[in-house]
């Protein structure tokens, strides 16, 4: 059993405290600067100065106090180890939960055996609620797929969200987080969810509380649970929760060559690991034009209108300085998120309403028509997965000028289908617009190119014969 101490004698040590308690299981002290809390009891758990870490063997220290990046600072000076450290939300509900599931388990003191269904299922994880999304999209797509097969399937969605997208390609199971009193309550609906569509296969989408549920009904129904953990982003929070609860794990579907090293030098089993490609609509001779000289270029953006990772507030930077250098443009804005109102009012501040479209949220089934329409896709991400949007764009003739994020040289190769560039390095995006706004032949022959990296790549990319091997390796049918 693990030895944890909590960092931190206040309220928060106090909340993850009884999280642990709820499932049995406590941390076998606090540590605490303030000497006048040495030597009593908080919580019944005793507390003891921050010199005990250096004469007790122990597995992990928890950071549970609001001073948490000096205490972090403080831990290292001390010669802890980064590895022994929990620091952040997530990274303490991953290590606790995999914690007391070990003591979880073993007692048994979860709820009673699930019943069996007729036929196998397939579970999606959709942790965010039904969003727009390139994960929510592949999902719905693979539902699809997967039902024309003859699976039957559940979305596990969440009350955390509004629902943007509605989806019936299979029921919905919605998980009312907002009714629940505590961590383990929250598990626990997983769990009997899970229970209640034995035998399963469990599509992991995100390293949230759906999968650590999932995770812990396979240890409890080890038969009759599989695991299909799916790495779509470069963000830690999947390598630290995917690696920690990899024993769980059947197998781990990487998008990208950069995640797939990645996880292997974090220690993933690589037997476990399979990189997939998207799979979108991409005809094999391409049929479409690009803009000519004196006319404005066409740059497309299709995703999260969202500052966070996605770096929408960089497209109005992009369109001033391209106003800038007497280009002539128009940048056309795909999709929606909490960033869409701020960045229509700049644009109106701006005097660009001319340049920049915005579209909203277009269907998938419109994507393809969309892109067609564009001469450029671009992408300011801060980190990726795999963009889904790049490859729709670059299958439908859209040369992508891009950050350089996971994924990114999995399809394009700089300066022969597209460009890529450093993270925020805006003046370069501009400077490869520039370029193809002054060379439109090259444009042309790039946007051909690209879709030719698609089409080649997707010619014997078989989704449900992927899929079909895939669930009967797992089940070792």
């Amino acid at each position: 059993m693990w030895k944890i101490y909590f960092f931190g004698a206040g309220k928060k040590g106090k909340y993850w405290l009884r999280c642990l308690k709820e499932f049995g299981v406590a941390p076998v002290g606090f540590i605490d600067n303030n000497q006048l809390l040495w030597g009593s009891n908080y919580e019944q758990v005793p507390v003891y100065a921050p010199d005990r870490l250096k004469i007790q063997l122990f597995d992990y220290v928890a950071i549970t106090c609001n001073d948490g990046e000096n205490i972090y600072r403080q831990l290292l000076e001390m010669g802890i180890e980064d590895v022994k450290i929990l620091f952040g939300y997530h990274r303490l509900r991953n290590y606790l939960f995999y914690f007391a599931t070990k003591n979880f388990i073993t007692k048994e003191a979860i709820m009673p055996r699930g019943k069996k269904c007729s036929n196998q299922k397939i579970l999606f994880d959709l942790q965010n609620g039904m969003v727009l999304g390139g994960v929510e999209a592949w999902s719905y797509e693979l539902a699809v797929q997967l039902k024309r097969q003859g699976f039957e399937g559940v979305y596990f969605t969440t009350d955390s969200t509004q629902a943007v997208i509605e989806n019936r390609t299979y029921p919905a199971h919605i998980f009312r987080y907002q009714k629940c009193k505590g961590e383990r309550d929250i598990i626990e609906l997983g769990v009997q969810a899970i229970a209640e569509n034995l035998p399963c296969t469990v599509i992991c989408n995100f390293p949230q509380y759906i999968f650590w549920s999932t995770c812990i009904a396979k240890a409890m129904y080890p038969e009759q649970v599989r695991i299909i953990a799916v790495q779509h982003n470069d963000d830690q929070m999947y390598y630290e929760a995917y690696g920690l609860w990899q024993e769980y794990i059947d197998k781990c579907l990487v998008i990208s060559s950069h995640i797939e090293s990645k996880q292997t030098f974090r220690g993933m089993n690589r037997d476990k690991m399979i990189r997939i490609g998207w799979q979108v609509p991409c005809s094999r001779v391409l049929e479409r034009t690009w803009s000519k000289d004196k006319f404005p270029l066409q740059i497309g953006y299709a995703g999260r209108v969202t500052v966070t990772q996605k770096r929408a507030d960089l497209l109005l930077e992009i369109a001033i300085k391209l106003r800038k250098s007497n280009i002539q443009f128009c940048l056309n804005v795909a999709g929606t998120g909490n960033y869409s109102e701020t960045l229509h009012h700049n644009i109106k501040k701006e005097g660009l309403c001319d340049c920049i479209k915005i579209a909203g949220y277009i269907e998938r089934k419109e994507i393809s028509d969309f892109w067609k329409n564009q001469d450029i896709m671009i992408s300011c991400s801060e980190w990726e997965g795999h963009s889904i949007s790049q490859v729709e764009a670059m299958a439908s003739g859209a040369v992508p000028v891009i950050t350089d994020v996971s994924g990114a040289r999995d399809d394009v190769i700089d300066g022969y289908n597209g460009f890529v560039v450093s993270v925020g390095d805006t003046d370069s995006l501009v400077e490869k617009i520039c370029f193809l706004y002054q060379n439109r032949d090259e444009l042309e022959h790039m946007g051909k190119l690209a879709h030719d990296t698609i089409c080649k790549r997707q010619e014997n990319n078989n989704q449900a014969v992927f899929w079909d091997g895939l669930l009967r390796e797992v089940w070792k049918l």
